[in-house]
């Protein structure tokens, strides 16, 4: 279980829990059964949700002219390069244990400190400036 706060803005808080959904659904099928199709389908599912994620964010800051939006969006960019390789690297080898180390601990951490601090800084300023909807 990952200890988070909610930020600001609905939609955010919304796909912050679909994505520690996500992200709890492939822990428990890694744990629970031998890697198979369900596995990849659900890493596609994480990857495509983040992307839609931070791009709604990502138009919402310009929208809003918010000052670090290089520095947030930097984030994103590094996340969803690290994430692309690691499914790739889950496809060639399909090692459970790599995959669920890297769930557990970077994503979790990641996750944790992202959305305690850029996310929260972000939202509260979207919704400051009357911003928000999607």
């Amino acid at each position: 279980m990952l200890d988070y706060p909610q930020v600001a803005l609905d939609f955010m808080n919304r796909d912050h829990a679909e994505f520690v959904g996500l992200r709890a659904q492939l822990l428990e099928l890694i744990a629970t059964a031998p890697p198979d199709a369900r596995v990849d389908k659900l890493l596609d599912e994480l990857l495509e949700h983040t992307r839609h994620h931070f791009a709604a964010e990502e138009r919402l800051m310009q929208e809003v002219g918010f000052p670090p939006y290089a520095m947030h969006k930097g984030d994103h960019d590094s996340v969803l390069a690290n994430m692309t390789a690691k499914v790739e690297r889950w496809r060639q080898g399909h090692d459970a244990a790599l995959l669920r180390e890297w769930l557990e601990r970077d994503v979790g951490d990641w996750f944790v400190n992202h959305v305690s601090t850029m996310d929260f800084v972000t939202a509260g300023f979207i919704k400051a400036q009357g911003g928000g909807r999607v």
